[in-house]
């Protein structure tokens, strides 16, 4: 889930784009290493509109990025609204999801939401998909919600506030592809005709295992106030 407003015009929609278009390949790879999980996604883009930037989730090898500008307001409620509507057997992605893994969500965005996220938030956490799912958060700037962005995670240790173009390609690269490995090795999702499911909450480990891969990569420790708290400025003002 990218915001795609006008707050996130120059610097920081090029960052996204750049490291989308580099994440792809590497969600490709470990799907062709891994014999147990055939990883499937799907992108969406939200500011006044929300757009899926296919009709299905497909397999990466499928998945063409093209750069997104930035315009308009930050209807994260309404992308919400959309998400309920996609995680669902009757209307959305999953009408053959026998045996699927919970689905990883990730949410971009650096400021606030302009519409009723209160009310998209609600219908959301009455979806078991949604329940289920191990979701992120990558806060851009000092301008970013995190209070918002920490109510759709569930878990503030999910949320990743970056600062710059560099920790911004780090953190969208690292979420992806340790969330894409941890998950894709937890337990399947069982459905039935009561429409109940069963698998084993990844959130934590997920955090973790993020966590000690941006040490990594970044070689700082993450908290889960600051990623790049280090820095005395925010380099997107």
């Amino acid at each position: 889930m990218i915001d795609v407003s006008g707050s996130m015009a120059g610097e920081k929609i090029a960052a996204v784009n750049d490291a989308v278009r580099n994440v792809i390949p590497i969600i490709n790879n470990i799907g062709e290493s891994n014999p147990d999980a055939e990883i499937k996604l799907s992108a969406m883009t939200f500011s006044d509109t929300v757009i899926w930037q296919t009709p299905q989730p497909v397999a990466a090898s499928q998945l063409s990025w093209s750069d997104k500008t930035a315009s308009g307001m930050t209807c994260l409620g309404k992308a919400c609204n959309e998400l309920n509507r996609q995680l669902s057997h009757k209307t959305g992605f999953l009408k053959s999801a026998s045996g699927s893994y919970a689905p990883v969500v990730i949410l971009l965005s650096d400021g606030g939401p302009t519409d009723d996220f209160n009310e998209g938030m609600k219908t959301l956490e009455g979806n078991a998909w949604f329940r289920h799912s191990t979701r992120i958060s990558i806060a851009i700037g000092n301008d970013a919600d995190t209070n918002v962005l920490g109510m759709f995670t569930g878990n503030p240790e999910l949320v990743f506030r970056v600062h710059n173009i560099d920790a911004l390609k780090a953190v969208i690269k690292v979420a992806v592809v340790t969330s894409s490995m941890v998950c894709s090795q937890s337990s399947s999702v069982c459905t039935s005709s009561s429409n109940t499911m069963a698998t084993p909450s990844k959130s934590q480990l997920t955090a973790d295992a993020i966590a000690t891969e941006l040490q990594g990569e970044l070689g700082i420790d993450v908290g889960d106030d600051a990623l790049m708290n280090e820095l005395d400025i925010d380099e997107f003002d």
